[in-house]
């Protein structure tokens, strides 16, 4: 039994190391800072605490991610590469505590098992890995997610004031890092509540959760705030389709990512376009993201009441969020539904445990990981090389290929010069611009849309 543990404990090893490998690969994009990476930095870079505070009251995000950043810089500075570092750190302890998620889950089949299923499916992800490598607050999301589905199984199970103590702290912390966060947090509160089974002189232990949700009744208003703010969550530049659904499992599931900042508007034509089959999405794309689904089915055909628990969970936060965006009030992108993300890894992984032929399971483990690994590594739309369209060093790089001499005078169009002098010194040219928060008249979202698509006919005008 003690060998069989150390191996375990190999095979974990190895999977965590695959996925820091894959992590680190091309971490230090030659594009640099896009847009939203460029806005959580420099909303971090300001002087605390004023200056600071102001920032994070100005933008649509939590609070909690701009103070773990300045903290981070503080320590190791603000080069790309180590401000892509701090994404890709929780990233990957997000794989470790998978691990334990799986290893938690009590079921008459090896629990370690399930534990390793879910850790390899987390190390090689291409959606995780694609956000380990950008600046922004979704690795966290991922980690502090699966914290919360970690204390909430050992509730489940094993339920005592500890547990609920910590489950409190990190749906509060996901609360504070999330601006929607709060939404999976109630329904997972709920869940646990209707779902888990009672038990004498348990009465008490959800008393710590409810006081941790106390803290973040402060939170509220921002929250308010931001839903009924006019410019927050429009749908103008990512109109919702039915097909954002199917999006999201092939982009949690499969190396192919499509929903990161707006999907096409036909999955058919994904699959099929001018009566051709795209035999490369098929593959790379319905083939695992299928292998994964028929899993999280599988897992749901057992009765236990904590599959019941995880799934009741899923949908209701799930359908809440589509509901939403259906009206028009948030975009529906894979990467606003993160907190689901390690549900669904461990309803795959429990699938697959279940399954009894050990051929099998030994098939779709190895089609699964080798479509994965192997578009990772070979295609140039992989999650390591797809390139930030608006990664703000391009343009510098533009100057320094034609020569720009000294006082040279520069127009930065559509965002502002403040989003470039992190890779060129302001002294070095006459700056200015002219960007979507300063055009000569107010513009509607529609003709900001075409502005940043046809800017050049359109403004010619005025310039």
């Amino acid at each position: 039994m003690k060998d069989l543990l150390k191996d375990n404990k190999v095979i974990l090893v190895l999977i965590i190391l695959l996925g820091l490998a894959l992590r680190l690969w091309n971490l230090n994009k030659p594009e640099g800072l896009w847009n939203d990476e460029y806005i959580t930095y420099s909303i971090s870079m300001l002087k605390f605490p004023f200056d600071f505070f102001d920032g994070i009251r100005t933008n649509c995000h939590a609070p909690l991610h701009y103070f773990y950043l300045k903290l981070w810089m503080m320590i190791f500075k603000n080069s790309d590469f180590m401000l892509r570092l701090s994404s890709l750190v929780p990233n990957i302890l997000g794989c470790f505590v998978m691990y334990h998620v799986g290893k938690n889950y009590q079921t008459k089949f090896h629990s370690i098992q399930i534990g390793l299923a879910c850790a390899l499916i987390a190390s090689i992800s291409s959606f995780l890995i694609y956000f380990s490598q950008e600046v922004r607050i979704y690795s966290m999301i991922f980690f502090l997610s699966s914290m919360i589905l970690l204390y909430s199984i050992k509730m489940f199970e094993a339920p005592s004031r500890k547990n609920a103590a910590w489950l409190s702290v990190f749906s509060v912390l996901l609360i504070l890092e999330h601006t929607i966060g709060f939404v999976y947090v109630l329904f997972n509160i709920f869940g646990l509540i209707a779902f888990r089974p009672k038990k004498k002189k348990e009465t008490d232990l959800y008393m710590p959760i409810v006081a941790g949700l106390i803290l973040c009744l402060p939170i509220i208003p921002f929250i308010l705030r931001i839903f009924v703010h006019p410019t927050y969550f429009s749908q103008w530049w990512a109109p919702f389709s039915w097909s954002k659904i199917f999006f999201y499992f092939t982009d949690l599931f499969s190396p192919v990512l499509k929903n990161i900042t707006n999907s096409p508007m036909s999955f058919y034509h994904q699959i099929i376009n001018h009566d051709v089959i795209n035999i490369g999405f098929v593959m790379f794309a319905l083939v695992p993201a299928g292998i994964c689904l028929m899993m999280i089915i599988k897992s749901n055909i057992d009765s236990k009441r904590i599959n019941k628990y995880l799934l009741t969970v899923f949908l209701a936060t799930f359908l809440t969020i589509l509901i939403t965006a259906i009206a028009g009030k948030i975009i529906f992108l894979t990467k606003y539904l993160t907190e689901l993300y390690p549900i669904l890894i461990l309803m795959t992984a429990i699938g697959w445990a279940q399954l009894n032929s050990k051929s099998t399971k030994i098939t779709l483990a190895t089609i699964y990981v080798f479509m994965t690994l192997f578009f990772i590594v070979v295609s140039h739309t992989s999650a390591i090389r797809l390139v930030r369209q608006e990664g703000q060093r391009l343009p510098v790089l533009a100057m320094q290929k034609m020569g720009i001499k000294k006082q040279d005078k520069i127009l930065f169009l559509f965002y502002p010069k403040t989003h470039f002098t992190k890779y060129y010194n302001d002294n070095d040219y006459i700056a200015m611009s002219i960007d979507k928060y300063n055009f000569p008249y107010v513009l509607n979202a529609g003709t900001t849309y075409d502005a940043f698509l046809n800017g050049h006919s359109i403004y010619k005008v005025f310039f």
